[in-house]
């Protein structure tokens, strides 16, 4: 039970990949989700914030130029070997290296997709008084039948390097919603005069090497609502 001592959000507010995670939980792992969302006043240290950019640069780029990976590869060594930095940084930094390297081999996965830089601003997504931490990392296009399509695409960054059934299955899960929350955000925040599909919402697991793309049901964006609505309810007592 929340008490004033514990100063917390009093606004429902949550990030893509905890609602993600809380999806597929059990409700004593829900409760704990909520209770952490709650009371995290102090954003917690980001990793891989140098990885997205490289990332970016390197899918948009038409001709898949391994130079801007090269280039940050070079910067990350140079942190990951510097005594004054701290050992948080030089982790974050050998982690980030092994990111970049991985995306190379996700040529097979990603290939076919046409990526374009995201806007730099993007609005938070809210669903049933839920704020929801969400940020496209690319747009995707496509015209099928001279139909000009788009979609939005979302790096999940992750150390969980767990390979047992439950956890492929449950990663797939989380990548899925992760995706429809990626087409979710692209209805209501992104301006465009493309038609939004499904097919080219997704979640890109960069470490794991595979991608999640957003299921063409409507089942998945009700389990979120509903989610969401108990999320909200639970909030201040949680």
């Amino acid at each position: 039970m929340t008490t004033s001592s514990i100063p917390h959000r009093h606004t429902p507010r949550i990030s893509v990949n905890d609602l993600a995670r809380y999806m597929v939980s059990s409700p004593t792992a829900q409760v704990g989700i909520i209770r952490r969302a709650r009371d995290a006043i102090i954003p917690p240290v980001t990793r891989y914030r140098d990885a997205r950019k490289p990332l970016c640069s390197y899918l948009t780029d038409r001709s898949r130029s391994v130079n801007p990976l090269v280039s940050a590869e070079q910067m990350l060594l140079q942190r990951a070997e510097d005594p004054s930095e701290s050992s948080f940084r030089q982790d974050d930094a050998k982690q980030t290296i092994a990111v970049l390297n991985a995306i190379q081999g996700m040529s097979n996965q990603l290939g076919s997709f046409d990526f374009h830089h995201a806007p730099n601003s993007q609005s938070p997504v809210v669903i049933c008084g839920v704020e929801i931490s969400v940020r496209a990392d690319l747009l995707v296009y496509s015209t099928v039948r001279s139909k000009q399509q788009i979609g939005a695409a979302i790096f999940r960054l992750s150390q969980d390097d767990a390979e047992t059934d439950a956890a492929r299955v449950k990663r797939k899960k989380m990548g899925q919603y992760v995706a429809t929350l990626a087409r979710i955000h692209l209805d209501k925040n992104i301006t465009s005069e493309r038609i939004a599909a499904s097919r080219l919402c997704m979640s890109i697991d960069v470490q794991h090497g595979e991608v999640f793309q957003a299921p063409a049901a409507a089942q998945l964006t009700s389990n979120i609502e509903n989610a969401c609505r108990f999320i909200a309810a639970l909030w201040q007592t949680a």
